[in-house]
């Protein structure tokens, strides 16, 4: 028999966040049950919304799987990412005239990934049908005036990213102040592998000098915390979206995440039982 990750510390992982495991379920549940209805009439912006909707739960089903084998380094990689997804639903929830350039940022994408090939692998772009490689270079430059800027000596240059605002000033702009207070700072030192984020996965009491092999429960905790907090907010963002209720109100996912990560003595909330 095969074996995926660490039966033997699945045990461990349930016991050390009991309450998150009783209740996160019940946002899993809220989140299907926005994502697999029919909706009428829907725009291309609440279309992007409800995929990105998608792509959070399988994001926090993949993060639970890593806690439950005592990857936390790798579960606050999928945090990250999650954080991301989920700003971009609620920023193009209240600025839905931005989609056009989330739309057309693909094409962008679409433009590097050749150029990639040419000089890296050239090899691989001959398996990429000429018509293909000259519509990507069409449609670029048809998108190209949109994320363009000219800096203070005067050079037109081509920007980041989709949108103008930077994570952190959209995450300002969504009220995700604090799940990209949890998650960006820790979170990127690791998926970005500088010093920082390497020290990060020492046990100095441990072991000084060489890094600490999983499974434990470090970082699993804040994986969960934020986690757990962006489905909620994805399930707000659905809701409003398309002007329908989950299957579990939103105000009870709130408790339940205030009671999965409050203080130890608190009560589950009543309305949050069922």
């Amino acid at each position: 028999m095969v074996v995926f990750g660490n039966p033997e510390f699945w045990q461990k992982a349930a016991e050390a966040f009991p309450k998150c495991f009783e209740v996160v379920f019940r946002v899993n549940e809220a989140l299907n049950s926005l994502t697999t209805r029919a909706y009428a009439s829907v725009e291309p912006y609440q279309k992007v919304i409800l995929n990105l909707g998608m792509l959070t739960g399988t994001s926090m089903t993949e993060l639970i799987a890593l806690v439950g084998n005592g990857f936390g380094h790798g579960a606050m990689k999928i945090a990250r990412g999650m954080l991301e997804t989920a700003i971009n639903a609620e920023y193009l929830r209240r600025f839905p005239a931005e989609c056009d350039d989330y739309l057309a940022w693909g094409w962008v994408e679409h433009h590097k990934l050749p150029n990639y090939m040419r000089n890296n692998a050239p090899d691989l772009l001959n398996q990429v049908s000429p018509e293909k490689i000259r519509r990507g270079e069409e449609e670029f430059e048809r998108v190209r005036p949109r994320f363009e800027y000219t800096t203070g000596k005067g050079e037109t240059k081509l920007r980041g990213s989709w949108c103008s605002l930077d994570l952190g000033s959209r995450a300002e702009k969504t009220d995700f102040q604090e799940a990209y207070r949890i998650i960006y700072p820790l979170a990127s030192r690791i998926f970005h592998g500088s010093f920082g984020g390497l020290a990060m996965h020492f046990d100095l009491e441990q072991d000084q000098h060489r890094i600490e092999v999983p499974p434990s429960l470090n970082w699993c905790g804040e994986a969960l915390i934020g986690g757990h907090l962006c489905t909620v907010k994805v399930v707000e963002t659905l809701g409003k979206t398309f002007a329908t209720e989950p299957c579990h109100p939103i105000e009870s996912l709130v408790q339940d995440y205030h009671y999965a990560w409050g203080k130890p003595q608190e009560p589950r909330p009543e309305s949050s039982r069922a």
